[in-house]
Parts: structure tokens; sequence; C-alpha cells
């Protein structure tokens, strides 16, 4: 009777083994984490957010007027 429950517990331990595993690299999990560390790192300082979007927003702008007054 030992050796079924040391197979049921081996078993147990696979089993949440492998559920770990599949929550460390479900796609969607993985997004939605990576999705709460931004929400958490705006909420805690937004500037360095506020200066991305401003320097993207430049270089958008910049190859737009580029690609408009360049032709000439």
């Amino acid at each position: 009777m030992t050796e079924q429950r040391d197979i049921d517990r081996k078993r147990e331990e696979l089993r949440q083994h492998l559920n770990e595993l599949e929550d460390r690299v479900n796609p969607k999990k993985v997004a939605n984490r990576a999705v709460g560390k931004a929400q958490d790192s705006y909420n805690e300082d937004p500037t360095p957010w506020i200066a991305a979007v401003a320097g993207v927003a430049v270089l958008v702008v910049g190859g737009i007027a580029l690609a408009i007054f360049g032709r000439r």
C-alpha cells in the first residue's frame, strides 16, 4: 500500500508542476502579467511613459514631414 501512496503523491506533485508550467508559459497569462506590470509602473510614475509617447509622436511627425518635404 505504501507503493501506491508514493505513486499517488508523485502523480500529484507532477500535476502541480505541470499546472505551474502552464501558468508561466500560457500566452494570455503572460500578456496579462505584462499589462499588469505596465499599469503598475505607469501608476507609480507616469513621467517615463509620457516621455516615451512624446518621443514616438515626434518620430512619427518627423517621418511624415520628411516624407512630404523631402520630395521637393
